[in-house]
């Protein structure tokens, strides 16, 4: 799979590996867990097989062999060979095949994965773990997509430094609404009215997760993402219910964000039903895929489409 043109951002991302945190590495894994989950399983992989994270203006691919592809995540428009195709349905594409993509709006990160994962990227060339030709096709309709409003407020519980804080600066935090600053894989940064400790304090640096939410020495959140580091040393004011941390990783510069306080109880209910729901989701899936033959390109009326070929009886 050779790459036509680069790109701004273009990483391989699996699941989170953990348990190197002692050492300084931190675990990694994708911006929005959601959209890689949905691309593993509108292909049939496993949840440690990796997919490519694009961000910024996108890259573009020719294909050296038949494979199975799904592209999930922020909106773009997809064109095989010229030819428009659907987000969040899984196609197959023939050697010589070329990918192309348009961004829809501005921001966030969409993914793109193969049948049998990704291994890594090298000398202009996408190589591919084991590669499939799936004998089916999967589409996750919007009626199974779910996905939470961007004007709803991310949920967060109170952190560790919680106490720092007087009851003026938490009602700061909820009460107004942030503009994102600026965001990639370390962090998102956010701007508005300053919110500060009670007395000026140093903290001295202590573990630190993705969603951990930091007041820097200025008054500023700034919300730790997938590429965050081990420990940080700015007072770690909340943390993000983790199934709002794919939302904020999709919310582009200059977009409000609010927070909104909820319990650790409530948390780990919503993480629990998202979990559930995943699992719902993956039979739903499987359940619902249909033979597949191959991809074609027909025009009608003058005009270009790409089909997906399936048998009849």
């Amino acid at each position: 799979m050779k790459l036509l043109t680069a790109g701004f951002f273009l990483l391989p991302v699996g699941a989170p590996r953990y348990g190197r945190e002692r050492f300084g590495i931190g675990p990694g894994g994708p911006m929005d867990t959601r959209a890689l989950r949905f691309n593993q399983l509108l292909l049939g992989n496993r949840e440690d097989d990796r997919a490519l994270e694009m961000a910024g203006p996108l890259p573009s691919f020719c294909f050296e062999e038949a494979v199975s592809v799904a592209i999930t995540g922020n909106p773009v428009k997809i064109f095989l060979d010229g030819h428009p195709l659907a987000m969040r349905r899984s196609f197959n594409v023939r050697p010589g095949s070329a990918l192309t993509f348009e961004r829809i709006e501005a921001g966030g990160w969409t993914y793109l994965g193969v049948a049998g994962g990704i291994e890594g990227i090298a000398n202009g060339e996408v190589q591919l773990k084991a590669p499939r030709l799936n004998d089916w096709s999967a589409f996750l309709p919007e009626s199974l997509y779910c996905e939470r409003s961007k004007d709803e407020p991310i949920r967060v519980v109170a952190g560790p430094e919680w106490d720092w804080f007087d009851t003026r600066a938490r009602r700061r935090f909820f009460e107004q609404s942030y503009r994102v600053d600026s965001t990639d894989r370390l962090g998102c940064r956010l701007k508005g009215e300053p919110v500060y400790t009670r007395k000026p304090k140093e903290l001295i640096s202590s573990p630190v997760s993705a969603g951990v939410v930091q007041i820097t020495g200025g008054g500023q959140p700034v919300v730790l993402m997938a590429g965050r580091p081990t420990i940080g040393g700015y007072p770690r004011i909340a943390f993000l219910a983790p199934t709002d941390l794919s939302r904020l990783a999709q919310t582009a510069e200059g977009q409000a964000v609010r927070f909104r306080e909820i319990t650790i109880t409530e948390a780990e209910r919503t993480y629990r039903e998202e979990t559930e729901w995943m699992a719902r989701l993956e039979r739903v899936l499987e359940n619902q895929r249909e033979p597949l033959l191959y991809s074609r390109s027909v025009r009608v009326n003058g005009h270009p489409f790409y089909v997906q070929i399936t048998p009849t009886d």
